[in-house]
């Protein structure tokens, strides 16, 4: 490897780098697209695993590795290629973490509607390969949703292209969809074209407290089908509410944040509607001031922040209208922090401490999920528990469609092996 790409972005590799538990034998950290391709080349050659890295902060996320040899650090490839303001589209590296893109799109008065838990590490490329969307999605749409180009490096070292950097692209097939949450098993993100969003003007944060999750999620539908129309839309229960800092005295079992946004009549008018909804539910609902940015930074890093990690972490997706019955069936498994997003019928589960669930009792939610045309993964979890759990949910018969993308894309099976669904 130091032949090919330079001793200097070579290291052996450490226990510090290890995941799930698996130590790699080297890290290299390329500094552009070249050097990447020249590593890939020769993995591909003599049948090297590698594994891509941004922050590190969904290393969890997955199968254990089959094999790791060799780590990519992305970090070292992280500008910003080309900001058009005027066009509000962007170009950047996958390694630029979410806060160095946030503070350099602010002073132009725009921004990127990725919300993914600990964005001072948290890099793009790695949000995108691990699919991961914060409160921002309900009005934004997920990461895929802002992607409009990007450029990858293929197992064979080849770098391609898809997309372009304008908003209304040419007709034909939207490739990049495929590597975001593929958790870099058909090829690593290196390049992205993003559609970017203008920061509202004025922004307001309500925060209602219920007694019931029924009437929790009763007002969050209601305002999904009023004419209102949130920047984020976010129930959580009180065992999450404890472990975010702003959120002390809050005494419901269940509370919903309501993110705001517009020109001050547009969002007087916002304000009152919720607060209408809302109150035909609970009289326990304020606005938030100082407080909101803590609010939602801290449910976005919920069960990720040092310190206070989860001990095992899930992520659900069922119906709007059938989120309260997967949170009853997650809640007769134990004390799990939940962050739902009702709008999109998304859930973000954890356990900490040693109130966790077995593998056997991870089994019987998802099948209470499956029974609500729901689906549950398993986002963190001890390494015993992985080694007799699947963490994926079933994929019905796409399995085959993925394996045929896996062979097609990475016949030697060195990106990530068994990482993904089905051991891909």
């Amino acid at each position: 490897m130091e032949d090919a790409v330079g001793s200097d972005i070579v290291r052996s590799g450490s226990a510090s780098d290890a995941i799930d538990g698996t130590q790699p034998q080297a890290v290299v950290s390329p500094r552009n697209v070249y050097e990447l391709g020249r590593l890939l080349a020769l993995a591909n050659r003599e049948g090297i695993a590698v594994s891509p890295r941004g922050g590190g902060t969904q290393l969890g996320l997955g199968n254990r590795l089959e094999r790791l040899n060799v780590v990519i650090d992305m970090s070292d490839m992280n500008q910003v290629m080309q900001h058009n303001a005027a066009d509000l589209t962007l170009v950047v590296q996958a390694g630029i973490t979410l806060a160095q893109l946030r503070d350099a799109l602010a002073a132009e008065g725009q921004f990127l509607a990725l919300d993914a838990p600990l964005p001072e590490r948290a890099t793009i490329g790695g949000t995108l390969a691990a699919g991961v969307s914060g409160p921002l999605k309900w009005q934004y749409g997920s990461a895929r949703d802002l992607v409009i180009g990007m450029k990858v490096a293929q197992a064979d070292g080849r770098i391609t292209q898809s997309g372009g950097n304008v908003v209304k692209n040419v007709s034909g097939y939207d490739m990049a969809r495929l590597h975001v949450g593929g958790l870099g098993t058909l090829g690593i993100i290196t390049e992205v074209s993003f559609k970017l969003t203008p920061i509202p003007r004025h922004e307001t944060t309500l925060l209602a407290q219920f007694d019931s999750c029924e009437d929790c999620l009763d007002a969050a539908l209601g305002i999904f089908n009023s004419g209102v129309m949130p920047i984020a839309l976010t129930a959580f229960n009180r065992s999450a509410a404890g472990r975010v800092r702003c959120m002390d005295e809050v005494s419901g079992e269940f509370a919903l944040a309501v993110r705001l946004g517009g020109r001050p009549r547009t969002l007087r008018r916002m304000e009152n509607e919720t607060f209408s909804i809302i109150r035909e539910r609970t009289e326990r609902a304020d606005r938030l001031e100082d407080q909101a940015p803590e609010l939602w930074s801290g449910l976005a890093d919920l069960g990720h922040a040092d310190g206070e990690e989860s001990v095992v972490s899930a992520r659900v997706a069922t119906l709007p209208n059938s989120l309260d019955n997967a949170i009853e069936a997650l809640a007769s498994h134990g004390n799990a922090a939940f962050v739902a997003q009702p709008g999109y019928g998304m859930m973000n589960a954890h356990w900490f401490g040693e109130n966790v669930p077995s593998a056997e009792a991870i089994h019987g939610m998802r099948q209470e999920i499956r029974a609500v045309r729901g689906a549950l993964i398993v986002e963190r979890a001890p390494h015993q528990m992985k080694a007799t759990l699947d963490v994926w949910d079933y994929t019905g018969e796409s399995i085959d469609i993925m394996r045929r993308l896996k062979a097609q894309y990475d016949p030697n099976g060195i990106l990530n092996p068994n990482r993904f669904a089905g051991g891909i």
